[in-house]
């Protein structure tokens, strides 16, 4: 079972993986009433937010299944 320490490392990560898609998917939904040249732009930067923030929440997970395992093997020898 994941510790305090654990779960509160995973709502920090889960906190910022939300509002980084919301941000995201906001700046996506703008880009579609931006006219000309810019639209494109602000569309891959809504959608670079969004994948950064897909890929810092699975950073996150990986961190602390790491952690967790190694605390477990640590009466293992």
């Amino acid at each position: 079972m994941m510790s305090e320490k654990q779960l509160k490392v995973m709502l920090f990560f889960k906190n910022m993986t939300g509002s980084g898609l919301l941000i995201g998917f906001t700046v996506i939904i703008a880009s579609f009433f931006v006219s000309g040249i810019n639209g494109e732009y602000i569309f891959s930067i809504g959608l670079s937010v969004m994948v950064s923030s897909m890929l810092l929440f699975g950073f996150g997970l990986f961190i602390n299944l790491m952690e967790e395992m190694a605390e477990g093997s640590k009466g293992i020898k």
